[in-house]
């Protein structure tokens, strides 16, 4: 009884350790262009028991769709016409080598897919890990790196990189970048697992011009039944860091400025990363002197400030002078200095007539309530005469008494109509 239940433990642990012993070496996740061909790399192993059984299975490899147990849709004992998927078995079997190249993946067939040796003897086995393969009409864009942070008259390298379904068909890389010397160079590369990528490197040296300039990469695949898909591409904005250039100085207003009118130096330039610092310097009988810091440097204009001036611009990759620009003040005219006063004596006569005017109306109003109340006494006292009564002396008073007076002798006292009678 004890002796019977060790063997049987035995045997088991046996199986055991024999079914621990199959396993394959395949990639989680593979994607295909429809209408290309995919290299599936596959390699397994098995239990010591069965290499004698796989010299003898050279054309036995099976891949199954969705399952360990679902359908079959390709097998290497079939012809091509049979198999649902067109491929063929290019690793040895024999060698455990199932490494598989599809030669058309059809379009919609996103799927797990299984292997399962089919050997003419007691090797039968399928392997419970599978690949996820997915399909799509468009190639998805490759992958572009490299270029970042450098700085002006640094050596760029820029890599682009993508996998390579089908080794027979392989993609096609091809750059666009900003004109100017470059070197190109392609590689492929194949990984532990039997995955295989191509890359292609973009070397250029750094400069100035190509700061915010795009680089694109694009990449294509060839179709099993001729032509290729359309291209996926890649871009990539260079960040280049260089020193201050184009540098100027610019006066706001230009030309000879009235002396006392305000003046605006402005200093500019191009840098990357921008310029931190600003310094503008007067230049004084060939000796240049510090005048101030800042982008602007605002001035009331006088005659002291008439000269030549510049400015400089200032970053960590380093420094640039402006082109000097000259300040001319005209303290001749005096037109700057004049317009305050004249400003102030047009408002002086202005007050002055308004107080003349005043005056005047005040005037006339006074000689018209004078004239008002003169004439209201004026009627008071005429009243005051009307009323009054006549005196006893008035009536008491007689008539003087006149003489009789002749006429003179040239006044004839005939009357006019009786002396034209007589004269008829």
């Amino acid at each position: 009884m004890g002796v019977g239940l060790t063997i049987t433990l035995i045997s088991s642990l046996m199986q055991g350790f024999l079914c621990m012993d199959f396993s394959v070496s395949l990639p989680r996740r593979i994607g295909a262009i429809s209408g290309s061909c995919l290299l599936v790399p596959c390699r397994f192993q098995l239990p010591v028991a069965y290499e004698a059984d796989l010299l003898n299975c050279s054309h036995s490899g099976v891949w199954r769709k969705g399952s360990t147990t679902g359908r079959i849709v390709f097998s290497s004992g079939q012809s091509q016409g049979q198999n649902t998927i067109q491929g063929e078995i290019t690793g040895d079997l024999r060698r455990a080598n199932c490494t598989t190249v599809f030669s058309s993946f059809p379009e919609r067939y996103n799927d797990s897919y299984f292997f399962r040796l089919e050997c003419p003897n007691r090797l039968k086995y399928t392997f419970d890990t599978g690949v996820y393969i997915s399909s799509q009409s468009e190639p998805p864009p490759p992958q572009l790196t490299g270029g970042v942070g450098v700085s002006e008259g640094e050596r760029v390298r820029l890599r682009c990189s993508a996998p390579v379904s089908c080794p027979a068909l392989p993609p096609s890389l091809t750059w666009l970048h900003p004109p100017g010397r470059t070197e190109e160079t392609v590689e492929t590369l194949e990984s532990r697992g039997g995955s295989i990528s191509i890359t292609s490197m973009l070397t250029f040296i750094a400069s100035a011009s190509h700061h915010n300039q795009t680089v694109t990469c694009f990449i294509s695949y060839p179709l099993t039944a001729g032509g290729s898909t359309e291209p996926a591409a890649a871009t990539h904005t260079l960040s280049v860091q260089y020193a201050p250039r184009s540098t100027a100085a610019a006066l706001s207003p230009s030309g000879p400025v009235p002396e006392g009118r305000g003046v605006t130096l402005t200093c500019s330039s191009d840098a990357n990363p921008p310029a931190q610092r600003y310094i503008w310097y007067r230049d004084q009988s060939g000796q240049l002197s510090r005048r101030a810091e800042g982008g602007e440097l605002l001035l009331l204009a006088s005659r002291q400030d008439s000269g030549v001036y510049l400015c400089e611009a200032q970053n960590q990759r380093g420094s640039q002078r402006s082109r000097p620009v000259v300040l001319e003040v005209d303290f001749t005219a005096g037109s700057g200095r004049s317009v305050p006063y004249i400003i102030c004596g047009v408002v002086a006569v202005l007050y002055v007539l308004t107080v003349i005017l005043d005056v005047y109306k005040y005037q006339s109003l006074s000689r018209r309530l004078k004239l008002i109340e003169l004439k209201l006494k004026g009627e008071n006292t005429y009243a005051a005469l009307r009323v009054s009564s006549v005196t006893s002396d008035y009536d008491q008073l007689q008539p003087k008494s006149t003489s009789h007076v002749d006429a003179p002798c040239y006044e004839n006292p005939i009357p006019m109509e009786t002396r034209n009678k007589r004269s008829a």
